[in-house]
């Protein structure tokens, strides 16, 4: 029933959103332009509580790349690409910021979190230094499926599924499934689960 009422609500909220996602839709696909949509993203980023979480989700399922319905993304944070895939049940806490992510089904995301398009954005010419003259080099960041992203955590490449990642902690390099990044940059820990005690 909850599921229900949440798709109604944010279908409802199209018809108040269409000011920020036609524009964005038409700018982006037809003339390969983001600035409206980081520009509309930005300010749908400001509006407080649950009417503003509905009508970022009705926004960012018309014009990410894959949305569900089922997103919540807090107050101040924002994806800052429309290439960005969003599964289901997925939540950002406040002023996070989401590039070219794929985040999978029951992510949840702390507040202050960067999940940045991939390592290597900038950068060329001699050493790799030529920042200004470069193209950007956007890499999509995998987050899989129930993987927890704690608070001021930096991601820069892929996340497994089942994963923590500690607060503070910067992923540099591909983390495995079922396991528990820490530091920075991270290193991975695993966890097995040990069989209760029975009592005698």
């Amino acid at each position: 029933m909850r599921y229900r009422m949440k798709a109604v609500t944010v279908w409802v909220a199209h018809f108040f959103t269409w000011p920020f996602w036609v524009p964005s839709i038409v700018a982006y696909r037809g003339f390969g332009s983001e600035r409206l949509f980081d520009v509309s993203a930005k300010l749908l980023s400001l509006w407080p509580g649950r009417i503003g979480q509905f009508l970022r989700a009705s926004f960012y399922m018309r014009t990410l790349k894959a949305c569900h319905y089922d997103l919540a993304v807090g107050f101040g944070s924002f994806f800052s690409h429309p290439e960005a895939e969003v599964g289901k049940g997925v939540g950002i806490g406040s002023f996070s910021i989401v590039g070219t992510a794929r985040l999978g089904d029951g992510v949840m995301v702390a507040s202050r979190v960067s999940v940045l398009s991939g390592k290597y954005q900038h950068g060329g010419g001699r050493r790799g230094r030529d920042f200004r003259g470069n193209e950007l080099k956007l890499e999509p960041v995998r987050v899989g499926d129930g993987s927890w992203l704690g608070e001021g955590s930096l991601i820069m490449a892929d996340i497994g599924c089942r994963c923590i990642v500690s607060a503070g902690s910067v992923v540099t390099k591909p983390m495995p499934d079922d396991s528990t990044a820490v530091g920075n940059p991270a290193r991975f820990l695993r966890y097995t689960d040990k069989p209760e005690a029975v009592a005698g």
